[in-house]
């Protein structure tokens, strides 16, 4: 469900053991589902624990999620980065953002991923993302760019070059990429 590094572990430890006993990790997640999505990491006493909660043992500690955020957290992954002097830890959700109104294929959830893992961080870099509106019969993947790739002049470049290409030698399955997005160059349009 949610993998935390060695070295993130032995970071949380050294945190809990200036806190009080029993007392642990909760991760919960803010509008989820949506562009606005944010994960959280909070301290939470024992006591503060419901059944609405799932448990996750670790090694010194214990992880709590409440069962309504599992989707969203799922394939989660907890690192230590340091920063100049300072370190931090760095939660890492590719389903975040994902809706469940509907009930997503294998196929489907495996592009998601594909996407938020491989193709999205670039896009980010430029202001853009590429969002998976659907998977019609034909196995045609129906996408969607937004942000800075919206009206961008290198978008047909970004398509057939990494996006179509990426796509179409990752998932076999897959017949064709077709981009619904109406471009219009705007403010947000990165040239």
């Amino acid at each position: 469900m949610i993998k935390i590094s060695k070295n993130a572990q032995k970071y949380i430890s050294r945190l809990l053991s200036k806190k009080k006993i029993n007392t642990h990790i909760k991760i919960f997640v803010e509008n989820p589902g949506t562009e606005k999505a944010l994960c959280n990491i909070e301290y939470v006493k024992l006591k503060n624990v419901t059944n609405l909660d799932k448990k996750f043992k670790f090694k010194k500690f214990n992880v709590y999620i409440q069962k309504k955020d599992l989707f969203y957290l799922k394939d989660s992954q907890i690192k230590l980065i340091q920063n100049n002097l300072n370190f931090e830890l760095m939660l890492r959700s590719p389903y975040i953002k994902h809706s469940i109104k509907k009930k997503l294929t294998n196929l489907e959830q495996k592009i998601l991923y594909f996407i938020d893992v491989n193709i999205n961080p670039f896009l980010l870099s430029h202001g853009g993302k590429l969002v998976l509106k659907k998977i019609n019969k034909k196995n045609e993947v129906i996408i969607e760019f937004q942000g800075g790739c919206n009206g961008c002049s290198m978008v047909n470049s970004t398509l057939k070059n990494m996006v179509e290409k990426r796509l179409l030698n990752n998932f076999p399955k897959i017949s064709k990429v077709i981009d619904i997005t109406i471009h219009k160059h705007n403010s947000l349009s990165y040239y």
